[in-house]
């Protein structure tokens, strides 16, 4: 190699491609190694960067996993040949690096996720070239105050605003030329389908790889209405994620909040002992009491937030746009869930439009409502802790696995009251040998892991033997304890912590910086919160500024609450959390604006909803003009179902596994001690031995991408 010539390594991990997507034998011929593409997206993705240096030669390393180039005689000319890039989850080959490039650039720039890219590929004739990507979604870097995120919460159940964004490029339906052999993808293959006769994209992708050894592929699901309203509104959701404070209530969350409070009146804390909370009007100078809190449901976030649009009391905005849509949490033990509708008297009131300075994150209940009987709180307070331990995966996007394990990657996860998604950074619990929080971890990815498939019975429905499923965690971990570092462990990777983390204390990392911490969602204490909107929700005193800790007692406590009143978990002996299929199953929501969810829509016709879908895909024939498919019946509150049987509860123990997906051999665990609110510390302790055995458990040392052929595994630790 000359010496001028420099490798540029890829971003590990950042690939969608597909291995299976090749040529057909016989014409073609591999490029090996494909030097044109090397030398071309190395030279211009080091231009793009802006890192390039003259009289240097920049090669890639590789290509990403899963292409490869081809060749063949151009039929016109034999004596010249025409290279094609194969490897593209949409089955389209590329005909030249430059056309590449722009997709090569936005796999290495939002963890090998293809959606939103705006390459010709991806796109159609409206992509771009290198040099003209305008709306291609940037990765903020660990040093910007907004931290990187690809995750999503559709929850809305009406038709879009005009502020949604359009469909990302879907799979194309149009038939197969007769004579080809068919190669149907697992989300159009009828061969397994659900009750609603939409192809069971899971058990497809399972057969896949049991035939195959090894499957890495994105998980499209173009015949299901639900998918399909989910991937409308994914690129608007990732990227206000990105682009907002950790603070920002987002679609999904569950807060605190007061339902009107006028202008001049202000959230105060009292300068006595006690330091309760009270509401005080400036203008005439009185104490008007503790407030009214309620616990909502966001189900429209605010836009364009930051920490200016609450600390001001009287900035006058527009509460449509600084302001967030919440709707009383209704009781999930309650069948009649009318309430959250609003019909006739009752202690729930309809949805409203909330300023923010309202509004507190949910994990500080016990700081405001320390010092406010019980007996009067406003119902959907014990409503949203009954919900504590409740978890669903948001954006399953990808399925990658080597048999007879896989994992299915996926954009976000509600634990309780909040969506974390992958870029967040957040709070663990701690175990025995720690007094309080002191670790966070920056989320790199969120798996759901199915394991032992080759035991496991092929039919998804019967009653036969389920595989193991467990939901995993991986990134980057770092303490504020000074005795857990090592000096060793610090380098250019990793030397600073996240942004969202500085203000609190000094950061040293958990691990080498090639490494990254696993662990399951349990341990997880929830998002962390930037310390300056902390310490506006707190009224905090100057010096005197939140911890890391805050709030840490409470979601211990409203865990342990949950897993008592939350009749879903109370009844199945050991259960400890609920696995919802997506938020709305978590919540056990009947009505969201206003609206039945799919599952209680008496109106719902997915046999329409997936013509109408045909028809806007070009496939159906006739005149009939498309109707919009974001119309009442398409909800797009439904992420896309797990295959589960239909006879299981959907209830999982605390290692993260439901009855539905645990082996018969597996012993049984003795169900976790439930504290009531009102029990005393000697009980709230007890709790917190047993999570901490929880969390010593089930934090082990695994394999990272163990699932992916042909490249060495890097190696996970765990750091107690």
């Amino acid at each position: 190699m000359p010496s001028n010539r420099v490798v540029v390594r890829l971003v590990p991990g950042c690939s969608d491609g597909d291995p299976l997507h090749v040529p057909t034998p016989g014409v073609y011929t591999r490029v090996d190694p494909p030097t044109l593409y090397l030398e071309k997206i190395g030279q211009q993705w080091m231009d793009a960067r802006k890192e390039a240096r003259p009289g240097v030669q920049y090669i890639l390393e590789a290509l990403p996993f899963g292409y490869s180039l081809w060749q063949r005689p151009r039929p016109s000319n034999p004596a010249h040949v025409d290279r094609y890039l194969y490897g593209h989850p949409g089955k389209k080959p590329f005909d030249s690096p430059n056309r590449f490039f722009p997709h090569f650039e936005y796999m290495m720039e939002n963890d090998g996720i293809g959606m939103g890219c705006p390459c010709k590929v991806c796109s159609g004739s409206a992509g771009v070239l290198p040099g003209a990507t305008p709306n291609s979604s940037r990765t903020r870097t660990p040093s910007v105050t907004s931290q990187k995120s690809n995750s999503s919460a559709p929850i809305s159940s009406g038709p879009s605003s005009s502020r949604s964004v359009q469909p990302s490029a879907l799979p194309s339906l149009a038939a197969q030329h007769k004579g080809r052999p068919k190669k149907t993808r697992p989300g159009l293959d009828k061969s397994n389908v659900d009750s609603e006769g939409t192809p069971d994209v899971y058990r497809n992708l399972i057969d896949k790889l049991c035939r195959h050894q090894h499957v890495d592929e994105s998980i499209e699901e173009p015949l299901s209405p639900d998918w399909r309203a989910e991937q409308e509104l994914l690129p608007r959701l990732l990227d206000d994620i990105k682009t907002n404070e950790q603070w920002v209530p987002r679609t999904g969350d569950i807060v605190l909040y007061i339902r009107d409070m006028p202008d001049g009146v202000d959230l105060v804390r009292d300068e006595t002992d006690t330091k309760e909370f009270r509401l005080y009007d400036e203008r005439r100078e009185k104490n008007l009491g503790a407030p009214r809190w309620e616990a909502g449901l966001v189900t429209e976030a605010a836009t364009g937030t930051t920490i200016a649009d609450f600390v001001d009391s009287d900035q006058q905005q527009n509460v449509s746009n600084t302001g967030v849509r919440v709707e009383p949490v209704p009781d999930p033990n309650n069948v009649n869930k009318s309430l959250s509708k609003q019909s006739g008297v009752s202690p729930y009131k309809m949805h409203k439009y909330v300023p923010l300075r309202q509004i507190r994150p949910f994990v500080l209940w016990g700081d405001l409502l320390r010092h406010i009987p019980q007996e009067n709180w406003h119902v959907s307070i014990k409503n949203a802790l009954a919900l504590s331990s409740t978890l669903s995966l948001v954006g399953k996007h990808r399925f990658r696995g080597a048999w007879p394990n896989t994992s299915i990657y996926c954009h976000g996860i509600y634990i309780g009251a909040e969506m974390l998604g992958v870029g967040d950074t957040v709070r663990l619990l701690p175990n025995k040998r720690q007094s309080k929080c002191t670790d966070v971890l920056s989320i790199k990815s969120i798996r759901l892991k199915w394991t032992n498939l080759d035991k496991a019975s092929t039919n998804d429905y019967d009653e036969g033997r389920p595989y193991n499923s467990e939901v995993w965690i991986y990134g980057s971990a770092y303490t504020s304890d000074t005795s857990r570092g090592n000096k060793l462990w610090v380098t250019e990777q990793n030397v600073e912590a996240p942004r969202v983390a500085l203000d609190y204390a000094e950061w040293f990392p958990l691990h080498p910086a090639d490494k990254e911490l696993a662990i399951p969602y349990s341990r997880v204490l929830g998002r962390l919160y930037e310390r300056d909107p902390m310490a506006y929700f707190l009224k905090s005193d100057y010096g005197d500024f939140p911890t890391l800790d805050v709030g840490r007692q409470a979601v211990v406590e409203a865990r342990a609450f949950s897993r008592k009143h939350d009749h879903r978990i109370a009844k199945e002996p050991g259960a400890t959390w609920y696995w919802g299929d997506n938020r709305a199953d978590a919540l056990n929501l009947k009505f969201v604006n206003g609206r039945e969810v799919s599952r209680f829509d008496p109106d719902r016709d997915v046999k329409d909803l997936r013509r109408q879908l045909r028809v806007l895909d070009g496939v159906a024939n006739g005149e009939a003009k498309p109707a919009l498919v974001n119309e009442k019946g398409l909800r797009r509150f439904m992420a896309p179902t797990l295959p589960l049987r239909s006879s299981a509860p959907e209830v999982l123990d605390d290692c993260g596994s439901s009855p539905s997906t645990i082996s018969d051999s597996d012993p049984s665990r003795k169900r976790m001690h439930v504290i009531d609110l009102e029990d005393d510390q000697e009980d709230v302790d007890e709790d917190e031995d047993e999570i901490d055995d929880e969390i010593r458990e089930h934090t082990r040392v695994v394999n990272e991408d163990r699932e992916r052929p042909g490249k060495k595994p890097k190696v996970m630790v765990m750091v107690g």
